[in-house]
């Protein structure tokens, strides 16, 4: 093996634009987090005073879902936060847990759906509880009315950025390797 290849940047410089996409969505993403979060807690003081609930022949249920809920919310919003500050940073490894971020998401929303066509009160309850309990997340789920839409775009968006400039520099001899392919850069 080559001496030079032992040599290789394990934090290789992306192109400014890329950096900029990705602060893009880093933006984007913390100003969602933030808004989520508001939405979240607010409605949680809201509820936690004596604010009504719907389904009142279901409230302590309804009460305890919501809180699941909500709890789940704060994870997600507080996630959010984090992989936006590491997009922000124009780091490209941020691509990854913000992948597990919404696919995590999708898994979550798709179990709220199931629970839905459960049986008559579980469904109920679930269903009083989502539109209340889910606000934290709404404002990311939902900015384009699309469901999903801009998640899981940003989302591809950042792993092809991500796939495409991985590449590795060997800092002294100005070389490229991408893949198996190593490749002269000009000065």
């Amino acid at each position: 093996m080559d001496k030079s290849l032992a040599m290789i940047d394990p934090h290789p410089a992306a192109p400014k634009w890329v950096k900029i996409v990705f602060r893009t969505v880093g933006t984007v993403n913390a100003v969602l987090a933030l808004l989520g979060a508001y939405f979240a807690v607010h409605t949680g003081y809201g509820i936690l005073i004596g604010r009504p609930l719907p389904a009142p022949d279901l409230v302590p249920q309804v009460r305890f879902a919501f809180a699941v809920m909500t709890l789940i919310n704060l994870v997600f919003v507080s996630s959010l936060l984090v992989t936006a500050i590491g997009f922000l940073k124009g780091n490209l490894s941020a691509a990854n847990s913000y992948s597990l971020l919404v696919l995590l998401l999708l898994g979550y929303w798709s179990a709220i759906r199931k629970l839905w066509r459960i049986g008559r009160g579980i469904a109920t309850i679930v269903a009083a509880a989502t539109g209340i309990g889910n606000l934290g997340i709404a404002p990311f789920v939902f900015l384009f009315l699309v469901p999903f839409l801009y998640p899981v775009v940003s989302m591809i968006v950042a792993q092809v950025l991500k796939q495409r400039y991985r590449t590795l520099h060997i800092p002294n001899q100005g070389m490229i390797v991408a893949g198996n392919t190593t490749f002269s850069s000009s000065h």
